[in-house]
């Protein structure tokens, strides 16, 4: 007799969304792990009848789904995605009302890993320049620490299924928060988006104090030019106004929770004078420091 595997049994777990789930804006529907083996029926049984497809027919949902596989190939198609190769360390994502199907390549059958969610929140996740239904598909290699978010929250949620419906959604966006940094570092040298990364640290640490941008990159053993483009390509801004956004969100947390003068707020925030200091906050909020201030006191 055939001694049977239970590390391959699919795990996997269904769940209702609460109306104040739906206030929320973000709701963990479905959740789940699968080993498909070489030559295995595809989708396994026992999945509710709204969630169960075969290849013919493909199916609709009524949800975003991400599935990340791990091991194994098989092949994904959707409505206006044309018939592809899905991979080991391939990350694809679903659309509520777009027709899909995908199964695993009988030679070599695969892993997947996948969460199923709704809300208003998971719109804006799921959306251009994140990701687009005409490309659902992302190869961002297999990541042990993105393999082990989706495991950990699949296990949770099983054990106690009832008991996180408003941490598991963080969970959730921790997992979408990982997948656009490994899309980040995928077709460009991994190494400098490293380096990127450092200098993010290094300017969050000493914002408050005169930086040069030239020194730094020479320090990090790159060329100015490539790290000036390379930092706005992987941040959406310079290096300078990097450093200036941080020190602006610093001068609205003293400004709301101190009785710092604004002369004060400007030196602790690194702003040479209080005109600049001024000009600055005015065109990156809208108000003047002491207009802001007022109207965080009321």
């Amino acid at each position: 007799m055939k001694k049977r595997n239970f590390s391959n049994e699919p795990h996997f777990r269904y769940l209702p969304v609460l109306p104040s789930q739906k206030k929320w804006g973000l709701s963990l529907t479905d959740c789940g792990y699968t080993v498909i083996e070489p030559g295995t029926a595809y989708p396994p049984p026992r999945h509710p009848d709204a969630y169960q497809f075969d290849w013919k027919t493909g199916r609709k949902l009524d949800e975003y789904q991400v599935v990340y596989i791990t091991a194994g190939s098989g092949v994904f198609e959707a409505q206006g995605v044309r018939r592809q190769i899905v991979e080991a360390g391939d990350i694809f994502f679903l659309f509520p009302g777009v027709w899909h199907r995908y199964t695993p390549d009988p030679k070599t059958g695969w892993t997947e890993h996948w969460l199923g969610f709704t809300g208003d929140l998971a719109k804006r996740f799921l959306s251009p320049p994140f990701v687009s239904p005409a490309k659902p598909v992302l190869q961002i290699g297999v990541d042990e620490r993105l393999r082990q978010c989706f495991v950990g929250l699949v296990d949770e949620i099983i054990r106690n299924p009832a008991g996180t419906p408003f941490s598991s959604a963080g969970e959730l966006i921790k997992i979408l928060g990982i997948v656009q940094e490994l899309v980040q570092g995928v077709g460009v040298n991994r190494e400098l988006s490293m380096v990127i990364r450092e200098a993010q640290n290094r300017i969050l640490r000493q914002a408050a104090s005169p930086i040069s941008f030239e020194k730094m990159a020479s320090e990090l053993g790159v060329g100015y030019t490539s790290f000036r483009h390379r930092f706005k390509q992987q941040t959406g801004m310079s290096p300078s106004q990097f450093q200036s956004s941080i020190r602006i969100n610093r001068s609205k947390d003293l400004l709301a929770s101190t009785d710092l003068s604004i002369s004060e707020v400007a030196v602790a925030c690194g702003f040479e004078t209080v005109y600049y200091f001024s000009r600055s906050f005015s065109q990156k909020t809208g108000l003047t420091p002491s207009a802001f201030r007022a109207n965080s006191k009321r």
